[in-house]
């Protein structure tokens, strides 16, 4: 091989070499640390635990616990938590002539109330997918039938407003239906806004784009992480182009809750039988793409003293974590503030 072409090809390599350095050590230098935890309070153990209670997740001040399914009318399936971890507000979110009713998704408005999102199976073999609100008693006021849309995530915006994430469906043939995957609603004008066909994201997903997802909603823009999808979406409020992110998960790890500090600061946990910890979303600069790092000092078995088992979500700048040496286990929930370095 001539020297002038073995030097660039040398040359090349060095040089991808360097890029590649850069950009680890790039990671390196902004990976978040933990602040020492503010306060530590212990949740009512029902926000955790129940008939058919997934984790909970923390919105607008308070810890929302659902019930994945109901089969009574008068069962609360929806309930909030204070920060002091006390319950102080539940929902039972039925309709008439419902037999079961599934809750997909739950979080607080701005103020106080229940919104709630989900599917009612009549006895007659029907069923009908809705958004549904409450008064601060716990009482539903409003609903919305989202005829061909399983809402699986919804976010109430500074309006008042909500965006929800969620299905369209399969066909008999096995393919996804069309339809748009982020959609925008009023509890009096009913859908406003849909955004994302189904075609953006690969067809032969199961389950779906809708499932294993988070949506939130920030002070001028909605987010939705969709591990199915390896999709992080932000859409600024008033616009109609949503930003889509490919975002590579930790290999075999299973994710579990997104927290957002602020546009751009992301978190999650993910974890694998009996270790997890927590990750941050490293944006790539150069490009429509983002990978999960791991914060270091937050990962490791359930039983290792500073390993972080759980992620609860945020509130302002703090994430909510529970720890894995304190003996009130998930219960127990400390505020503790991300430094990047």
């Amino acid at each position: 091989m001539p020297n002038r072409r073995r030097n660039a090809i040398v040359g090349t390599v060095l040089l991808a070499t360097w890029i590649f350095a850069a950009q680890v050590s790039s990671l390196a230098q902004t990976a978040p640390t933990l602040s020492p935890t503010t306060k530590r309070v212990v949740f009512d153990r029902t926000a955790f635990f129940g008939p058919s209670t997934p984790l909970p997740s923390w919105d607008n001040g308070y810890l929302v616990a659902r019930e994945v399914e109901t089969f009574q009318e008068g069962m609360p399936n929806v309930r909030l938590y204070d920060s002091s971890g006390n319950k102080v507000r539940e929902a039972s979110v039925w309709f008439p002539a419902a037999q079961r009713v599934l809750i997909y998704s739950a979080a607080a408005t701005r103020d106080g109330r229940i919104l709630a999102s989900g599917t009612v199976e009549k006895s007659d073999g029907s069923a009908a997918s809705f958004i549904a609100v409450t008064d601060l008693t716990g009482r539903v006021t409003n609903v919305i039938q989202t005829t061909g849309f399983a809402p699986t995530s919804v976010c109430e915006a500074p309006d008042g407003s909500i965006w929800a994430f969620g299905s369209t469906g399969y066909g008999l043939d096995s393919q996804a239906n069309p339809g748009d995957m982020l959609r925008h609603f009023d509890f009096e004008k009913g859908q406003i806004g849909s955004y994302l066909p189904r075609s953006a994201f690969p067809q032969n997903l199961h389950p779906g784009p809708g499932v294993n997802t988070d949506i939130r909603c920030l002070a001028d823009q909605v987010v939705v992480y969709s591990r199915n999808a390896r999709a992080y979406i932000e859409m600024k409020f008033g616009t109609d182009v949503p930003k889509i992110y490919d975002v590579a998960a930790p290999p075999g790890f299973r994710f579990v809750e997104i927290a957002l500090a602020a546009p751009h600061k992301a978190y999650a946990y993910f974890s694998l039988k009996s270790k997890g910890g927590l990750y941050y979303l490293a944006f790539d600069p150069a490009g429509n793409s983002a990978t999960w790092q791991p914060i270091e000092s937050t990962i490791g078995p359930w039983t290792q003293p500073g390993a972080i088992v759980g992620l609860w979500g945020s509130d302002g700048k703090d994430l909510l974590v529970s720890r894995a040496e304190d003996t009130a286990g998930s219960q127990a929930i400390y505020w503790a503030t991300p430094i990047e370095h």
